[in-house]
């Protein structure tokens, strides 16, 4: 399950994995990636998939999360197609992506206050540059090859891109966010992976002291 997709005959092994997120205590299962939104003849058959999902994470004492990616914001009939999924899917808790949420169009700022009282943890992301075709590299769907140039995309530790985390983390105390998560997808600037994290926890303590 290396993108994190559903399959569309959902087996039991997916059911297992949510009982061994219960037994090490995990809080929250998480989807992290589905194509098969509003609009797909398949959207159907992914709310059944999910439903049995959260049916046994509800009674093992999780919550069943979805994590956006920037393709949730096309519209169908007028309506970003992750609306739509957690208009649909009542029992789906947001653990919305800031940086994708940028990419996609939307102040994350401003986004997350649709789901006041619904959303509980925000991932905390930064990047610089365009939306490009190769941005998925990590989860395994970089895309085809971009043409024309553009402000190459990359991501950034927290506090070194283009988002306003203060205007973010207002928005998360605001909206009572319980957890945030710091995500980037993979090291840069020439740090290991832990550099880029120690600087974004560096920043994060910078403007919450």
């Amino acid at each position: 399950m290396r993108r994190g997709r559903l399959n569309s005959n959902l087996s039991s092994r997916f059911l297992n994995v949510v009982n061994d997120y219960a037994e090490i205590g995990c809080k929250y299962v998480v989807i992290p990636w589905n194509d098969r939104l509003a609009g797909h003849p398949k959207y159907d058959e992914f709310k059944a998939d999910a439903e049995k999902i959260a049916e046994r994470a509800e009674s093992l004492g999780m919550k069943l999360c979805y994590h956006n990616h920037d393709f949730e914001f096309e519209k169908v009939d007028g309506e970003y197609k992750l609306d739509i999924l957690y208009k649909d899917f009542p029992f789906m808790y947001p653990q919305i992506d800031t940086c994708w949420a940028k990419v996609g169009g939307e102040d994350p700022a401003e986004y997350i206050k649709k789901y006041a009282g619904r959303a509980e943890i925000l991932h905390l992301k930064d990047f610089v540059g365009q939306k490009s075709n190769n941005m998925y590299g990590l989860i395994g769907a970089d895309g085809k090859k971009d043409e024309g140039p553009v402000e190459e995309f990359d991501f950034r530790p927290v506090g070194y891109g283009v988002q306003d985390f203060n205007k973010i983390l207002a928005s998360a105390e605001e909206i009572g966010i319980k957890y945030v998560v710091v995500e980037q997808d993979r090291p840069c600037l020439d740090k290991t992976p832990l550099e880029c994290a120690e600087m974004s926890v560096n920043y994060l303590k910078s403007i919450m002291d």
